[in-house]
């Protein structure tokens, strides 16, 4: 009966969290990202993005580095210590550059490591490769 109004069906969208302090980062971001059918939920420091990933249970993580409260490397490393948080994609998207910050996030098992500033159409490009992946895993692992 509840079928009719869609109330008993559950959404197959994927869901991304975006965690970035820069308003405008995580606009267009959502912006863009819900225009290719992806629910969006965002942070804007690694401390609300660490909550809001438990609450939300996403299926990927935009995470930048440089972040009030708590970075990006701080909450990654949070997120791999939970088991809740250990199989969860992740895409770090930030200025840092550096060496040591790549190899940093490379070792608590980020999915990919895009520099700032980014091609929007490139990172939709990686989004759906990880996306497709996991969906192939999932469907291997089941």
């Amino acid at each position: 009966m509840f079928d009719f109004f869609g109330l008993g069906k559950k959404s197959n969208k994927t869901k991304i969290l975006v965690v970035d302090d820069e308003p405008n980062i995580v606009q267009t971001l959502k912006d863009r990202l819900e225009m290719n059918e992806y629910t969006v939920v965002t942070a804007c420091n690694g401390n609300e993005g660490l909550r809001t990933a438990e609450q939300e249970s996403p299926d990927l993580i935009l995470l930048d580095v440089i972040m009030p409260i708590m970075d990006g490397h701080e909450m990654l490393e949070a997120l791999r210590g939970q088991d809740w948080g250990k199989d969860i994609s992740v895409i770090m998207l930030t200025a840092r550059s550096q060496t040591q910050d790549i190899e940093r996030a490379r070792a608590c098992g980020i999915d990919d490591y895009i520099i700032k500033p980014f091609d929007l159409s490139e990172l939709l490009e990686k989004i759906e490769s990880i996306v497709e992946a996991r969906k192939t895993t999932a469907v291997v692992a089941g």
